[in-house]
Protein backbone atom coordinates (compact mmCIF):
# COMPACT_ATOMS: atom_id res chain seq x y z
CA UNK A 1 0.00 0.00 0.00
CA UNK A 2 3.01 2.60 0.55
CA UNK A 3 4.08 1.76 -2.82
CA UNK A 4 0.65 2.63 -4.40
CA UNK A 5 0.67 6.16 -2.45
CA UNK A 6 4.09 7.03 -3.48
CA UNK A 7 3.24 6.04 -7.20
CA UNK A 8 -0.65 7.78 -6.84
CA UNK A 9 1.73 11.00 -5.30
CA UNK A 10 4.42 11.03 -7.92
CA UNK A 11 1.40 10.85 -10.87
CA UNK A 12 -0.58 13.65 -9.31
CA UNK A 13 2.61 15.88 -9.16
CA UNK A 14 3.54 14.98 -12.99
CA UNK A 15 -0.06 15.78 -13.88
CA UNK A 16 0.25 19.33 -11.89
CA UNK A 17 3.34 20.09 -13.54
CA UNK A 18 2.14 19.33 -16.58
CA UNK A 19 -1.32 21.69 -15.96
CA UNK A 20 0.73 24.45 -14.98
CA UNK A 21 0.45 27.36 -17.50
CA UNK A 22 3.50 27.79 -20.52
CA UNK A 23 5.26 31.14 -19.07
CA UNK A 24 4.85 33.97 -20.40
CA UNK A 25 7.33 35.47 -23.26
CA UNK A 26 9.74 37.80 -22.81
CA UNK A 27 8.52 41.16 -23.35
CA UNK A 28 9.81 43.28 -25.97
CA UNK A 29 10.34 47.06 -25.41
CA UNK A 30 7.83 49.32 -28.28
CA UNK A 31 10.02 50.62 -30.99
CA UNK A 32 10.85 54.54 -30.57
CA UNK A 33 8.84 56.43 -33.05
CA UNK A 34 11.20 57.66 -35.74
CA UNK A 35 12.84 60.70 -35.97
CA UNK A 36 11.23 63.51 -38.57
CA UNK A 37 13.76 64.79 -40.36
CA UNK A 38 13.25 68.52 -41.97
CA UNK A 39 15.55 69.62 -44.47
CA UNK A 40 15.53 73.60 -44.35
CA UNK A 41 17.03 75.21 -47.17
CA UNK A 42 19.00 78.24 -46.26
CA UNK A 43 20.65 81.58 -47.89
CA UNK A 44 24.12 81.83 -48.14
CA UNK A 45 24.31 84.61 -46.25
CA UNK A 46 22.02 83.54 -43.50
CA UNK A 47 24.05 80.49 -43.04
CA UNK A 48 24.97 81.61 -39.56
CA UNK A 49 21.10 81.23 -38.31
CA UNK A 50 21.77 77.41 -38.65
CA UNK A 51 24.39 77.59 -36.27
CA UNK A 52 22.74 79.25 -33.89
CA UNK A 53 19.08 77.09 -33.75
CA UNK A 54 20.21 73.66 -34.47
CA UNK A 55 21.24 72.18 -31.10
CA UNK A 56 18.63 74.27 -29.03
CA UNK A 57 16.20 72.95 -30.95
CA UNK A 58 17.50 69.84 -30.80
CA UNK A 59 17.34 69.99 -27.47
CA UNK A 60 13.46 70.41 -27.32
CA UNK A 61 12.71 67.88 -29.41
CA UNK A 62 15.22 65.30 -29.41
CA UNK A 63 12.97 63.29 -31.76
CA UNK A 64 13.43 66.40 -34.51
CA UNK A 65 16.38 66.37 -36.74
CA UNK A 66 17.10 69.25 -38.67
CA UNK A 67 19.46 69.37 -41.77
CA UNK A 68 20.48 72.85 -43.49
CA UNK A 69 21.17 72.84 -46.90
CA UNK A 70 22.88 76.12 -47.82
CA UNK A 71 23.01 77.53 -51.74
CA UNK A 72 22.05 80.65 -54.04
CA UNK A 73 18.21 81.63 -53.45
CA UNK A 74 17.08 80.64 -56.97
CA UNK A 75 19.00 77.02 -56.80
CA UNK A 76 16.99 76.76 -53.38
CA UNK A 77 13.62 77.58 -54.72
CA UNK A 78 14.33 75.02 -57.48
CA UNK A 79 14.78 72.46 -54.64
CA UNK A 80 11.38 73.36 -52.94
CA UNK A 81 9.90 73.00 -55.93
CA UNK A 82 11.18 69.46 -56.19
CA UNK A 83 10.54 68.37 -52.97
CA UNK A 84 13.99 67.83 -51.92
CA UNK A 85 13.89 70.42 -49.08
CA UNK A 86 11.07 71.03 -46.79
CA UNK A 87 10.91 75.04 -46.69
CA UNK A 88 13.62 78.03 -46.92
CA UNK A 89 14.47 80.33 -45.07
CA UNK A 90 15.60 83.69 -47.48
CA UNK A 91 15.87 86.98 -47.80
CA UNK A 92 13.83 87.76 -50.62
CA UNK A 93 10.90 85.39 -50.86
CA UNK A 94 9.91 83.30 -54.14
CA UNK A 95 7.20 85.13 -56.80
CA UNK A 96 4.09 83.87 -57.25
CA UNK A 97 1.61 82.94 -55.18
CA UNK A 98 2.35 79.05 -55.00
CA UNK A 99 4.21 80.00 -51.92
CA UNK A 100 3.52 80.32 -48.13
CA UNK A 101 5.95 82.71 -46.21
CA UNK A 102 6.17 84.76 -42.66
CA UNK A 103 9.08 86.25 -41.13
CA UNK A 104 11.23 85.06 -38.99
CA UNK A 105 13.75 87.88 -37.77
CA UNK A 106 14.56 90.65 -39.38
CA UNK A 107 18.26 91.41 -40.90
CA UNK A 108 20.03 93.74 -43.37
CA UNK A 109 21.97 94.72 -45.91
CA UNK A 110 25.67 95.70 -45.04
CA UNK A 111 27.90 97.44 -46.87
CA UNK A 112 31.33 96.13 -46.08
CA UNK A 113 35.09 97.45 -47.04
CA UNK A 114 38.55 96.04 -46.00
CA UNK A 115 39.28 96.56 -41.93
CA UNK A 116 42.14 98.89 -43.01
CA UNK A 117 39.87 101.27 -44.98
CA UNK A 118 39.34 104.20 -42.99
CA UNK A 119 35.96 105.42 -44.62
CA UNK A 120 33.60 103.85 -42.16
CA UNK A 121 29.96 105.83 -43.30
CA UNK A 122 28.37 106.16 -46.74
CA UNK A 123 25.49 107.35 -48.78
CA UNK A 124 23.33 105.69 -50.31
CA UNK A 125 24.35 107.46 -53.33
CA UNK A 126 28.23 106.91 -52.53
CA UNK A 127 27.22 102.96 -52.61
CA UNK A 128 25.79 103.50 -56.19
CA UNK A 129 28.32 105.33 -57.28
CA UNK A 130 31.02 102.43 -55.99
CA UNK A 131 29.33 100.05 -57.46
CA UNK A 132 28.66 101.41 -60.54
CA UNK A 133 32.50 102.51 -61.15
CA UNK A 134 30.67 106.19 -61.11
CA UNK A 135 33.54 106.60 -57.98
CA UNK A 136 36.68 104.75 -58.65
CA UNK A 137 39.11 105.72 -55.93
CA UNK A 138 38.67 105.69 -52.52
CA UNK A 139 40.90 109.22 -52.13
CA UNK A 140 37.30 111.38 -53.32
CA UNK A 141 35.54 109.87 -50.13
CA UNK A 142 38.21 110.70 -47.59
CA UNK A 143 40.15 107.23 -47.60
CA UNK A 144 43.38 106.24 -49.33
CA UNK A 145 44.22 106.55 -52.63
CA UNK A 146 43.59 103.29 -53.65
CA UNK A 147 41.23 102.29 -56.62
CA UNK A 148 37.88 100.78 -55.31
CA UNK A 149 37.12 97.08 -56.18
CA UNK A 150 33.67 96.11 -56.22
CA UNK A 151 33.28 92.58 -54.76
CA UNK A 152 29.37 90.56 -55.59
CA UNK A 153 27.28 88.20 -55.61
CA UNK A 154 26.36 85.89 -58.45
CA UNK A 155 22.93 86.43 -60.23
CA UNK A 156 19.97 84.65 -58.28
CA UNK A 157 21.97 85.66 -54.55
CA UNK A 158 19.20 87.36 -52.23
CA UNK A 159 21.94 89.65 -50.93
CA UNK A 160 22.79 90.58 -54.62
CA UNK A 161 18.85 91.07 -55.49
CA UNK A 162 18.73 93.29 -52.34
CA UNK A 163 21.72 95.87 -53.41
CA UNK A 164 20.18 95.68 -56.95
CA UNK A 165 16.21 97.27 -55.92
CA UNK A 166 16.96 99.09 -52.49
CA UNK A 167 20.90 100.88 -54.16
CA UNK A 168 21.12 100.08 -58.09
CA UNK A 169 18.04 101.28 -58.88
CA UNK A 170 19.05 101.66 -62.85
CA UNK A 171 22.15 101.89 -62.43
CA UNK A 172 23.95 98.29 -63.16
CA UNK A 173 27.36 96.99 -61.25
CA UNK A 174 30.60 98.13 -63.09
CA UNK A 175 31.98 95.40 -65.44
CA UNK A 176 34.93 94.91 -62.92
CA UNK A 177 32.98 93.93 -60.20
CA UNK A 178 34.94 90.58 -58.51
CA UNK A 179 31.59 88.30 -58.66
CA UNK A 180 32.21 85.37 -56.27
CA UNK A 181 30.17 82.19 -55.67
CA UNK A 182 29.33 82.24 -51.55
CA UNK A 183 28.88 84.51 -49.25
CA UNK A 184 32.30 83.19 -47.90
CA UNK A 185 34.08 83.58 -50.75
CA UNK A 186 32.77 87.36 -50.79
CA UNK A 187 33.78 88.09 -47.33
CA UNK A 188 37.25 86.38 -48.00
CA UNK A 189 37.59 88.72 -51.26
CA UNK A 190 37.07 91.93 -49.65
CA UNK A 191 39.23 91.06 -46.74
CA UNK A 192 42.28 90.42 -48.82
CA UNK A 193 41.85 93.05 -51.19
CA UNK A 194 42.65 96.68 -49.46
CA UNK A 195 40.17 98.63 -52.30
CA UNK A 196 37.55 96.39 -52.00
CA UNK A 197 33.81 96.94 -51.08
CA UNK A 198 31.79 94.09 -50.73
CA UNK A 199 28.10 93.58 -49.35
CA UNK A 200 26.93 90.68 -46.78
CA UNK A 201 23.76 90.39 -44.46
CA UNK A 202 24.19 91.85 -40.97
CA UNK A 203 23.50 88.07 -39.55
CA UNK A 204 26.62 87.17 -41.17
CA UNK A 205 28.79 89.98 -40.53
CA UNK A 206 32.48 89.06 -38.76
CA UNK A 207 35.79 90.62 -38.21
CA UNK A 208 37.44 89.33 -41.78
CA UNK A 209 35.85 92.90 -42.87
CA UNK A 210 34.60 96.38 -41.49
CA UNK A 211 30.49 97.32 -41.66
CA UNK A 212 29.90 100.78 -42.71
CA UNK A 213 27.15 103.28 -41.29
CA UNK A 214 24.75 104.15 -44.15
CA UNK A 215 22.79 107.49 -44.65
CA UNK A 216 24.34 107.54 -40.76
CA UNK A 217 22.67 104.39 -39.37
CA UNK A 218 24.92 101.41 -37.93
CA UNK A 219 24.33 98.15 -39.55
CA UNK A 220 23.25 96.08 -36.28
CA UNK A 221 20.82 93.56 -34.80
CA UNK A 222 18.49 96.23 -32.78
CA UNK A 223 18.44 99.15 -35.85
CA UNK A 224 17.42 95.95 -37.99
CA UNK A 225 14.83 95.10 -36.01
CA UNK A 226 13.72 98.65 -35.41
CA UNK A 227 13.91 99.22 -38.88
CA UNK A 228 15.76 102.32 -38.32
CA UNK A 229 18.49 100.76 -40.57
CA UNK A 230 17.52 101.97 -44.53
CA UNK A 231 17.87 98.64 -45.58
CA UNK A 232 16.58 96.72 -43.09
CA UNK A 233 14.70 93.38 -44.85
CA UNK A 234 13.30 90.44 -43.02
CA UNK A 235 14.17 86.91 -43.04
CA UNK A 236 11.39 84.97 -44.50
CA UNK A 237 10.13 81.24 -43.34
CA UNK A 238 9.11 79.79 -46.84
CA UNK A 239 7.21 76.59 -47.88
CA UNK A 240 4.84 75.08 -50.47
CA UNK A 241 1.94 75.58 -48.36
CA UNK A 242 1.22 76.43 -44.63
CA UNK A 243 3.16 74.30 -43.12
CA UNK A 244 1.58 71.35 -40.43
CA UNK A 245 3.42 68.90 -38.32
CA UNK A 246 6.63 69.09 -37.72
CA UNK A 247 7.44 71.58 -39.76
CA UNK A 248 4.84 73.79 -37.87
CA UNK A 249 6.44 73.46 -34.75
CA UNK A 250 10.07 74.14 -36.46
CA UNK A 251 8.49 77.85 -37.29
CA UNK A 252 6.34 78.35 -34.00
CA UNK A 253 9.83 77.37 -31.59
CA UNK A 254 11.74 80.28 -34.48
CA UNK A 255 8.98 83.12 -33.71
CA UNK A 256 8.45 81.74 -29.75
CA UNK A 257 10.08 83.78 -27.08
CA UNK A 258 13.14 81.06 -27.02
CA UNK A 259 13.46 81.18 -30.36
CA UNK A 260 13.74 84.95 -30.92
CA UNK A 261 16.07 85.66 -27.83
CA UNK A 262 18.43 82.94 -29.39
CA UNK A 263 18.19 84.86 -32.97
CA UNK A 264 18.26 88.14 -31.37
CA UNK A 265 22.17 87.54 -31.09
CA UNK A 266 22.81 88.34 -34.90
CA UNK A 267 19.29 89.00 -35.77
CA UNK A 268 16.57 91.82 -35.14
CA UNK A 269 13.22 90.33 -33.52
CA UNK A 270 9.83 90.22 -34.85
CA UNK A 271 8.02 89.10 -32.15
Amino acid sequence: MKRLALWLWGCLALASIGCRAAPPPPATLAAPPAAELLAIGLSSSAAPLGDLVAEPYAATDPQAGLTFVEGNETALVADLDAGTVDALLVHVPPRGDGYWHNPVALDGLAIVVHPDNPVRALTSAEVQGLFSGAIDNWAGLGGPNLPVVPVGRERGDGARALLTERIMAEQRPTIGTLVQPTNEALLDAVAGEPGAIGYTMIGALDERVAAVTIDGVEPTPNNAGSQNYPLSTPLYFVSPEEPQGELRAFLAWLQSPEGQTILSDKYGRVR
